[in-house]
């Protein structure tokens, strides 16, 4: 009877010591899923930088340091700064990831029997790739009248693609267009506007004092231009006896420089003559970069951010002479292709009713005017005087 006894005990403690066992396994287990599982901080070393974007060491990593990070060039580089008395260092790979630009609308004309400028008219450019191309993709007859769809498409160095589809029309040689002309005596002003002219020796012969009795009062003139690409500056023909004659007549007056620069070494040699012209005369409104000549764009091997840094430099020198700095554009290369908001607009868009949607001084809005004292037609703007 002891014996069975003592079996019955040991049989009991045994099974509760299982028992109590698993259940502390169980509760242990449960307390580990509930508990979070503590994983070491890791903190970011290398950081992807779009090219010529502007940033620092701050605004990577959040420490103490402004130190400017170069991002002119693709590529890794090793940047070591400061951080409280601690040297760190991060790891900055600066990358291109904008494709590229491509000049066209959604039709191409050109006229049948005449030299295919495809190449020339269609800009292709890159933020950073100087070398890109356009291609096109498809076959056409430039020989036929008709229309032909194709695609056209370019590929930058870091791959990135841009394709666009338009229409190849080949069309015959349009009939002079004397319709749109119009003449200043129909047009209704607003309040803050004013009408004004751009002149230059292509208008020759002009008779001020009517010009101001038809009501305008501000013109811009050419002052000069390149004589061609790498070529000297010089004088527009008409400029001197413009300026002095508009002014006699009350006509207030500003300027610009017709410029073929295809590198900042040049624009910056163009803007200081500009400036040393400009000392003999009395500017009371604005002096202008007139950049044009597209057709030799790609030729120029350009890429967007060198072009605006051209553009830049003429209109620092321009202000650091005490000048009011403008930038005459195009309304598809100001959206596209221009960058220099820090400096006012002379916006050309030849419409009733523009959609440009940045800031302008000037608008250009046709090529056609009817002045009195002028025997040709002339450019036309709207003058923003109160901005």
């Amino acid at each position: 009877m002891k014996k069975i006894l003592i079996v019955l005990i040991i049989l009991i403690v045994g099974f509760f010591s299982f028992f109590l066992f698993f259940r502390k396994n169980d509760e242990e287990k449960i307390l580990e899923e509930k508990e979070p599982v503590k994983v070491k901080n890791e903190v970011q070393t290398t950081f992807d930088v779009e090219v010529y974007s502007k940033t620092s060491v701050k605004d990577l990593t959040g420490d103490d340091n402004q130190k400017e990070i170069n991002t002119d060039k693709l590529g890794k580089e090793v940047i070591k700064y400061e951080n409280n008395g601690e040297i760190k260092e991060i790891t900055v790979n600066v990358v291109d990831k904008t494709p590229p630009y491509i000049g066209v609308g959604d039709h191409y004309s050109h006229i049948i029997n005449t030299n295919f400028t495809f190449d020339k008219d269609v800009i292709c450019v890159d933020n950073y790739d100087k070398n890109v191309k356009c291609n096109i993709i498809g076959e056409y007859n430039i020989n036929v009248l008709g229309e032909t769809p194709l695609k056209i498409e370019s590929v930058d160095e870091s791959g990135n693609k841009t394709e666009k589809d338009f229409i190849l029309k080949v069309i015959e040689k349009p009939k002079d267009d004397n319709k749109n002309k119009i003449n200043i005596k129909d047009i209704k002003l607003d309040d803050g506007v004013a009408l004004m002219i751009d002149v230059s020796k292509w208008q020759k012969d002009i008779d001020w004092k009517k010009v101001k009795e038809s009501g305008i009062n501000y013109a811009m003139m050419r002052l000069g231009t390149q004589k061609g690409i790498d070529d000297e500056s010089v004088l527009d023909a008409y400029f001197d006896t413009n300026i002095k004659q508009a002014q006699k007549y009350g006509i207030k007056v500003g300027v610009y420089y017709y410029s073929y620069a295809n590198d900042k070494e040049d624009i910056i040699k163009q803007a200081n003559w500009v400036v040393e012209q400009l000392k003999n005369y009395r500017i009371d409104l604005f002096v202008s970069l007139d950049w044009e000549c597209w057709k030799y764009f790609n030729d120029f091997h350009f890429n967007t951010h060198e072009f605006n840094e051209m553009g830049r430099e003429f209109l620092k020198i321009i202000s650091d002479n005490g000048y009011k700095a403008i930038n005459y554009g195009s309304k598809n290369y100001l959206e596209k292709l221009w960058d220099l908001d820090e400096y006012d607009t002379w916006l050309a868009h030849y419409t009733d009713k523009t959609n440009y949607s940045k800031d302008y001084i000037i608008w250009q809005f046709s090529d056609k005017g009817i002045v009195p004292g002028i025997n040709s037609v002339v450019d036309l703007n709207y003058f923003y005087y109160n901005k």
